[in-house]
């Protein structure tokens, strides 16, 4: 990594000193703030952690404009940044859940966290204090003034790992921890090789960006207590499936951004990492609906005028859940009704089975602990058919 002209008056041990009062800023002064003031104690944090890089300088004495580096970006390497970033957004969803899934107690946080950035911001602000602020605030004090300190050692990569778990540390949190060391690796990365720290800016808000982006558009801001219940070891596998193209991506990024380190046998590592990764996810995916699966059969039966209902499908279900419960109906042109009822006496479902080409029905219930008995009851223009019906509740 290209040192500083005057790098003599940084050192490694002075970085690691540098982030003990970073820390202890955010632990003593920050963290109150946040609890007391909310999102106008997270602006002050911000800026705060701007205020000690620029403050760092002034005291070692070092040029600013060198501890900062900004120069004009590249298209390429523009492009690169975005595409990088892109394809690590799965990766870090991948990391936040195997996170919780070994340490179940950390999922909390992610309800905490909802609530707190989207229980009071519009979108726009969430924009300008969730993604833009700290892009700009943190990598200032990260990648700019502790990094610094690291300019001396030989080996990019021990930098790369230095910052990276420097960067998971400073943001407290079980359940982020492995996803925020790794983008603090990848921002570093890009500024160790590229000396320019608006690459890792654009980085670092094109990711909080992304993020913000979906926990709007999915309602967030509506239904935080849900991310609390979210079943993660059910959500691998689709993240899994969502992100399998994520080792090909980050590849034909870092050839944008450094094609001078670039060769061609990634691309074959990236290929295989990419089919073990949708394999992956689609075993655990079918995994999990195979273990979430409370019911799936099929039936069919002759519909007589004695004898027209059919009440022999039960299923017990042992504690309370939600439960989604799809009906179809072929080879029939009668009508038809669904009923599911419970043995300590409540009704859960008394619907119809709608006309059409695709005879379906759809219902989301709540389902309490007990036993089950699934009738279909058919009107008497269904006598003499012989419907065939598959019921899958999970």
């Amino acid at each position: 990594m290209q040192k500083l002209s005057d790098q003599g008056r940084l050192r490694p041990w002075m970085g690691f000193i540098l982030f003990g009062v970073l820390m202890a800023f955010f632990i003593f002064v920050c963290a109150p703030l946040q609890q007391n003031l909310g999102i106008t104690g997270l602006v002050i944090t911000e800026l705060g952690f701007v205020a000690i890089a620029v403050i760092y300088c002034l005291i070692r004495k070092v040029k600013i404009k060198e501890v900062f580096p900004v120069k004009k970006p590249k298209v390429r390497e523009i492009f690169g940044c975005i595409l990088l970033t892109v394809g690590f957004f799965p990766v870090s969803l991948i990391m936040v859940s195997l996170t919780a899934i070994v340490f179940p107690s950390s999922a909390a946080e992610a309800g905490e966290l909802t609530d707190f950035i989207y229980g009071s911001l519009s979108y726009p602000l969430a924009v300008l204090i969730i993604a833009l602020l700290p892009a700009v605030c943190e990598e200032a004090i990260h990648r700019g003034a502790i990094l610094s300190n690291f300019r001396g050692i030989k080996r990019d990569w021990v930098i790369v790992l230095i910052m990276g778990l420097l960067f998971g540390i400073n943001h407290m949190s079980v359940l982020r921890f492995l996803a925020t060391m790794l983008l603090g690796m990848v921002l570093s990365f890009v500024v160790v090789k590229k000396n320019n720290i608006l690459l890792s800016m654009l980085m670092h808000f094109t990711n909080n960006m992304i993020s913000v982006s979906l926990g709007y558009l999915s309602g967030a801001g509506s239904n935080a207590a849900s991310a609390t219940s979210i079943d993660y070891s059910s959500v691998l596998g689709a993240y899994l499936i969502l992100g399998f193209l994520s080792p090909i991506l980050i590849t034909v990024a870092l050839m944008l951004i450094y094609p001078e380190g670039h060769k061609k046998i990634r691309f074959l590592i990236a290929g295989i990492m990419s089919a073990v990764m949708l394999a992956a996810g689609i075993g655990i995916s079918a995994l999990t609906v195979k273990k979430n699966m409370i019911l799936d059969v099929t039936f069919g039966y002759l519909v007589t005028a004695e004898d027209k209902d059919c009440s022999t499908i039960d299923f017990t279900v042992e504690e309370d859940r939600e439960a989604t419960v799809v009906v179809m109906v072929t080879n029939a042109d009668g009508d038809y009704r669904v009923r599911i009822d419970g043995d300590k006496g409540s009704n859960i479902i008394n619907a119809p089975v709608p006309q059409g080409g695709l005879r379906m029905f759809t219902y989301n219930i709540g389902l309490k602990a007990d036993h089950y008995t699934i009738t279909v009851v058919p009107d008497n223009n269904a006598i003499g058919e012989k419907p065939q019906f598959q019921i899958k509740i999970s």
